[in-house]
């Protein structure tokens, strides 16, 4: 979703909380806005479109041919298993055999297409004019205006992929450029860094040293970051190193031209710095479509120049394309065969996030069963600022919560099946842990040169993020290793929470996501419910020594 500007001088909701006089403390309410409703799906928007005719040769088209790997049913069975492997292990066992590779390749550019592929490449990059790839593939690409003056090309047509290339590519992402990944971050300030600290219990992680040392944060966003002013200013306001120290950005051509600046990057950058002061950040920037994002998606997999990602995109998944979503998946298998942990937000809308307009539906990738899904909280300090109780997020007044419900692709994966839910029909279920994710009980941020407050599940999943970077960098200190693919770890802990003394999780039971009530242990609201830092980190050691994963 959009990240509108902020208002300025926005009140923080610590000092809010710190004046009520009750233990009972209510939430802080700054000025909100409603949050934007999801975008029409396709077929909703060419049924309100003029359609211009077939697009032309002016009409540029970005494609991304998601590559076979090798040996796919050993690979299966050792991603089973949790195993992984090194970059150069998966590229020598796994990754796309070259000899059919060029073929395809030729056969592309024959076709008008300037393709490239730069192994250990996930996929293909094919660009060229819209009449090529039509031809080639067998579609009918169509130019279409919006009522609001907007245009947008697309297919509906199922592609066919010539011989040559259906050898090695298993599907093609790009042939429209209306559906596309947003942002989840809303906004109006909210929890100091010191609040999320001791909220979540991270405090005694950092008086242990603990600070992201020698830990790496992938991020792949779609806007921009104006300059690195508002980082400093933040980092500086409260104490933490400078930006300069941590932060790399990527960008390519081939890529994309990403969105203006938002506040999305800004809002995973300062949530992740506070946290985790010493770890580094690197962000990939890309356009917001599915083409060129599954490029940078890809890339960031092949640099593997950290073992987290912290993703704050999503979009509609009955309206994701079959070929972006089997492009993107394919990328995330190597991603979790590499040992990477991919925290993804499972959207700012409940439990509609194709809109309420539409049947109950979740957040591509965030049901992806190789992904660690994060949902969204309300939070209650006490009148010392600690933890207090929390809700799930749902407000029916802007019609806002946090992303949950039954994937419609994607079978339960074994370590969900003790949780399975009769509304899940046997698919995978989101999301699998939450954290702060209301606007109105947000995070303090500095964005655009003034501070405000930030909420959404784009706030929420960062905060893991930076949170498994501390338990990365204690495990790595006992000579254990790193977390990896985090939900065969969460689920254990769910279920023997029994015996974990500390509890990893704060359970939450109370309130709803639109859609779904929380309620003991996962739920379709709020997963396993929000992290206890601390005793997190406790029990990932006692998981490990214990022989899981």
């Amino acid at each position: 979703m959009k990240f509108p500007r902020l208002a300025a001088a926005a009140m923080l909701a610590a000092v809010l909380l710190s004046a009520c006089q009750s233990t009972q403390a209510q939430p802080a309410r700054a000025n909100t806005i409603p949050v934007p409703k999801p975008a029409p799906t396709l077929a909703s928007a060419i049924k309100s479109a003029t359609d211009l005719g077939p697009a032309d040769s002016a009409t540029a088209v970005s494609l991304s041919l998601s590559l076979k790997v090798r040996h796919a049913e050993e690979l299966a069975a050792l991603l089973a298993v949790g195993e992984t492997m090194s970059p150069s292990d998966y590229a020598a066992r796994f990754g796309p055999d070259p000899g059919l590779v060029q073929p395809a390749i030729a056969a592309l550019r024959v076709a008008g297409l300037h393709a490239v592929w730069v192994p250990p490449s996930s996929l293909i990059a094919a660009d060229g004019p819209a009449p090529a790839a039509a031809q080639l593939f067998q579609v009918d690409i169509e130019s279409y205006r919006l009522p609001n003056g907007s245009q947008f090309y697309a297919s509906l047509d199922q592609p066919h992929l010539p011989p040559v290339i259906a050898a090695i590519a298993a599907s093609v992402s790009g042939l429209d450029n209306y559906r596309r990944s947003r942002g989840y971050a809303v906004r109006p300030g909210g929890l100091v860094p010191t609040d999320v600290l001791t909220y979540y219990n991270v405090k005694p992680l950092r008086d242990a040293g603990i600070d992201g040392k020698g830990q790496t944060v992938l991020l792949p966003e779609i806007d921009d970051l104006p300059n690195l002013n508002d980082l400093n200013k933040f980092a500086s306001k409260f104490g933490l190193p400078s930006f300069d120290s941590v932060l790399t950005v990527k960008r390519d051509s081939s890529w994309g031209t990403p969105e203006k600046p938002e506040g999305e990057t800004v809002l995973d950058l300062e949530i992740i710095h506070a946290v985790a002061p010493a770890a580094k950040l690197v962000v990939y920037l890309s356009a917001p479509d599915f083409g060129h994002s599954a490029r940078a998606f890809d890339q960031m997999v092949t640099d593997h120049l950290g073992s987290i990602i912290s993703e704050s995109l999503g979009s509609c998944e009955p309206d994701t394309p079959s070929g972006a979503r089997n492009v993107y998946a394919s990328i995330q298998d190597r991603s979790r065969a590499l040992g990477m942990s991919h925290f993804v937000a499972s959207g700012d809308t409940g439990a509609f996030t194709c809109g309420l307009d539409q049947d109950p539906a979740g957040s591509f990738p965030s049901t992806l069963p190789t992904v660690t899904a994060v949902g969204g909280t309300s939070v209650f300090e006490s009148q010392e600022g600690v933890y207090f109780k929390e809700y799930a997020w749902g407000s029916p007044l802007d019609q806002s919560g946090g992303g949950g419900g039954a994937s419609q692709f994607y079978a339960m994966p074994d370590y969900q099946k003790s949780v399975g839910q009769a509304a899940g029909h046997g698919l995978r279920q989101v999301p699998d842990v939450s954290a702060d994710g209301d606007p109105s009980t947000g995070f303090h941020i500095l964005f655009s040169g003034r501070e405000g407050q930030a909420g959404g599940t784009s706030a929420s999943t960062p905060l893991w993020a930076a949170t498994v970077a501390l338990i990365n960098q204690d495990l790595k200190n006992k000579g254990l290793r790193e977390v990896g693919f985090a939900n065969p770890a969460l689920y254990w802990m769910g279920e023997n929470s029994s015996k974990l003394d500390p509890k990893p999780f704060h359970d939450v039971t109370a309130g709803n996501n639109l859609g779904f009530d929380a309620g003991a242990g996962w739920d379709f609201a709020t997963g396993w419910g929000s992290m206890d830092a601390a005793a997190l980190a406790t029990a990932w050691v006692r998981y490990i020594k214990s022989g899981g994963g």
